[in-house]
């Protein structure tokens, strides 16, 4: 018994003949109203319902229009006199009715019907199934292509970085031939003209940067982790310092590098080797994107427990779309000038202090990178 019937007819005699027919081949349940089958309904799941037209109270139309809207699954037939077959024909144009079966009913013609309507009930349960297992399909290939695509991006950006590596690596070698020579130079012209020291001092610092500088470059497309080396530091004069440093930078001759004054924040525990990338490298980021004229700001303060740097200019800014990109390694807008490791190299060093780096629109035009250490 793989399917339920469920017979609804206020008259015994009518009803009993029905139910003994069908329940060899049937698991048959009865009702004599409309009200007791909507109960019956509630309690029992039932593939065809066949009702009697002419019941008091509720027709056999209106009990079947009612089952329409709460189970639309189930196979609807009306039992029905001649007199009734306009309002039959009606009902089944208006799908609230499968077929009708004219009383008084024939028992092949009855076991006929019934056998139609459940093949045509299998057949429209077996389609929705197929849809669901389609639509099923269908979202599992588009997620497994979105971990595709994601596996594909993520084994370019390996490539990208493993070629990078390779490049810095052979860059880092070269480079640190040239500044041995220029740091023994240096020592030797230090040695001979005691007034020019200062000058004598600034090669030396334009050198060491640029050793660190390469190292980190290497290190960062390597995929190693950076060597931290934690002391007091004075954030204040470590800013300073890089500020100084950039003034004899090509970079920044066409812009002014501003400190804002800022109130003593006494000692922190930073790599200033990797604190001073760090800020090189917004400033870098901020000239670029200024034009002749224009100051950059930089700014410090305390912060709900955070040392807070701000790198202000009033540049272009940054368009909407590439905002969440930002920090992406190799996504650059310069491609003349920039290699898209700069701004992942900061938050990569603001995160491995604890803390972390986020960009603002400046108000009037302009981007404002922030960087939070606690």
């Amino acid at each position: 018994m793989t399917h339920t019937l469920l017979l609804v007819d206020d008259e015994r005699d009518s009803l009993e003949p029905m139910r003994l027919m069908l329940e060899d081949h049937y698991l048959v349940l009865t009702a004599m109203s409309g009200e007791s089958a909507l109960r019956v309904l509630e309690e029992k799941p039932v593939d065809v319902l066949i009702a009697d037209q002419r019941m008091p109270g509720m027709t056999g139309v209106e009990l079947l229009t009612r089952v329409k809207d709460w189970k639309p699954d189930i196979v609807r037939l009306v039992l029905t006199a001649f007199t009734d077959f306009d309002a039959m024909l009606k009902a089944i144009n208006e799908g609230r009715v499968y077929r009708y079966i004219i009383k008084p009913w024939d028992v092949d013609d009855m076991r006929l019907t019934i056998r139609q309507a459940l093949e045509w009930r299998d057949l429209l349960v077996a389609k929705g199934q197929l849809a669901a297992d389609l639509h099923e399909a269908h979202r599992n290939l588009l997620q497994r292509t979105r971990e595709l695509e994601a596996a594909q991006q993520t084994i370019l950006r390996q490539e990208k970085l493993a070629a990078v590596g390779r490049f810095a690596s052979e860059m880092v070698h070269e480079m640190t031939n040239y500044l041995q020579v220029v740091m023994m130079l240096n020592t030797q012209l230090a040695e001979m003209k005691q007034s020019e020291l200062e000058q004598v001092k600034q090669i030396e610092l334009q050198a060491t940067t640029l050793a660190e500088v390469a190292a980190s470059i290497r290190d960062f497309a390597q995929g190693v982790a950076m060597p931290f080396s934690r002391s007091q530091s004075d954030p204040i004069a470590l800013v300073r310092e890089v500020v100084h440093l950039c003034s004899h930078h090509p970079a920044f001759r066409h812009v002014r590098l501003e400190v804002v004054p800022a109130p003593e924040l006494g000692l922190w525990r930073l790599d200033p080797r990797q604190l001073k990338h760090l800020l090189l490298n917004l400033f870098k980021n901020a000239a670029r994107a200024s034009s002749k004229g224009q100051a950059i700001e930089i700014g410090l303060a305390y912060e709900a427990g955070a040392l807070v740097v701000r790198v202000i200019d009033h540049g272009a800014g940054v368009p909407p779309e590439h905002r969440a990109r930002l920090f992406e390694p190799f996504f650059t807008t310069d491609e003349r000038d920039g290699t898209g490791l700069g701004l992942p190299l900061c938050k990569q060093i603001a995160e491995a202090h604890g803390g972390r780096i986020d960009f603002e629109e400046t108000p009037g035009g302009g981007a404002t990178f922030v960087v939070r250490l606690p």
